[in-house]
């Protein structure tokens, strides 16, 4: 493995262990990164039919100008490949969103992520990725990740199948009752209006392998009553100047003015979890094998760090 891919280990191990829906406790301090959000070039799977001109002949069409795809980078491909698992050619954006939350809770176990560097090796002169696509891979190609994982993952899926999604950063309460912790979700735009989805949390709560649909697209007061964003957040005055300024600029949403009548209780099957430590091998060999054969790799920082909470988690203002 290169020096460069094992600093990045180490670099993101020491992420995770100070950030994200892992934290216990409230941590004080600020992030002064600043990452504006993006959006993604990942392809509608929606089909199109093309229809010709009334009364032109199939050897009078023009062929003169073949319509090119746009060139697919490799996260775009993993994005379609794990919309194929699950949806069908005909499904509505309701249909195509409960798909894509059924399909996290039932596949993805809540740990750290691996190979978010994959992308290096596997794509074709691929662009330097966004946080949420970025954070989207340990999810969508192994089932593991963070609660920002989690929401990167849901949030390209729905993308990846026409619908408008947003990742958003905000606090929850921890599991241990021990108090507030950051976290991540998703708001989208769904038959026209907009909703907030939390999967992990709502994977966070399954029990006996039953989706009980309590975060499935709910609306603004709902979701206040467990969770901080945007400008509630702001106001709550529990973050710095710093990670307030980020989330005014950045990360300021559509209103979601209604609750969807919650869906029937699913039973599944929950995903083994797996075997983190024997992936992990297997990536450092692709990557050996990979540097074998070209160059080894230059040193390049990944956009993988946590909008407005960084490494630091958040806490009063200074």
């Amino acid at each position: 493995m290169s020096k460069y891919h094992g600093v990045i280990a180490v670099f993101f191990a020491a992420v995770l262990a100070l950030s994200g829906c892992n934290s216990e406790t409230v941590t004080s301090g600020a992030s002064q990164t600043e990452l504006a959000s993006s959006t993604t070039s990942t392809a509608s799977i929606a089909s199109t039919t093309s229809t010709s001109e009334p009364g032109l002949a199939e050897t009078d069409k023009d062929t003169s100008v073949s319509p090119t795809e746009p060139e697919q980078s490799y996260i775009d491909q993993v994005v379609r490949d794990t919309i194929a698992k699950f949806a069908e050619p005909d499904m509505g954006e309701y249909d195509k969103a409960k798909a894509a939350f059924d399909y996290l809770i039932e596949s993805t176990s809540l740990t750290e992520p691996v190979g978010l560097d994959l992308w290096r090796i596997r794509g074709e002169n691929d662009e330097l990725p966004s946080f949420v696509e970025n954070r989207s891979l340990s999810v969508l190609l192994y089932g593991i990740g963070m609660c920002e994982d989690y929401a990167a993952a849901f949030t390209m899926l729905l993308r990846g199948m026409g619908l408008e999604a947003e990742y958003v950063p905000g606090l929850t309460y921890a599991a241990n009752g021990s108090g507030l912790v950051d976290h991540a979700w998703t708001v989208a735009k769904i038959d026209g209006v907009w909703y907030h989805l939390d999967c992990q949390l709502e994977d966070n709560i399954s029990r006996h392998d039953t989706i009980r649909y309590k975060y499935f697209m709910r609306n603004d007061a709902t979701m206040a009553g467990s969770h901080r964003w945007g400008q509630n957040l702001i106001d709550s005055r529990l973050l710095t100047a710093a990670q307030n300024e980020e989330i005014a600029r950045n990360f300021l949403f559509e209103p979601c003015l209604q609750d969807y009548p919650t869906p029937s209780r699913r039973t599944f099957t929950s995903a083994p979890m797996p075997d983190v430590g024997v992936i992990k091998t297997e990536i450092e060999a692709e990557f050996r094998e990979y540097e074998s054969v070209h160059s080894a790799l230059e040193p390049l920082e990944l956009n993988i760090i946590p909008p407005v909470f960084g490494l630091e988690g958040f806490g009063p203002p200074d």
